[in-house]
């Protein structure tokens, strides 16, 4: 499956937030969660946008654009997973 650019860059998004707030504390942590939140719902938004307008399966869109990336714990276990 071929994975729109759009939801790469989300994706990215999400993995460079989660690590902005892997590496702050305080403060400077809560701003980095707010972003981290705001750009989980962006790239949530996009997979359910994709699979209806392809007609595939959500899962199955969010696998591809997990594999597109190569990388997998931001957005499955949250900011700062294992943290």
């Amino acid at each position: 499956m071929e994975i729109p650019r759009r939801l790469i860059e989300l994706r990215r998004a999400v993995e460079a937030a989660d690590d902005r707030y892997r590496n702050n504390r305080g403060e400077n942590a809560t701003v980095a969660l707010a972003v981290w939140s705001d750009a989980t719902a962006a790239l949530a938004r996009g997979i359910a946008d994709y699979a209806a307008e392809t007609g595939l399966p959500h899962r199955e869109v969010e696998s591809a654009v997990r594999r597109a990336t190569g990388r997998h714990a931001p957005a499955d276990g949250g900011p700062g997973a294992g943290r």
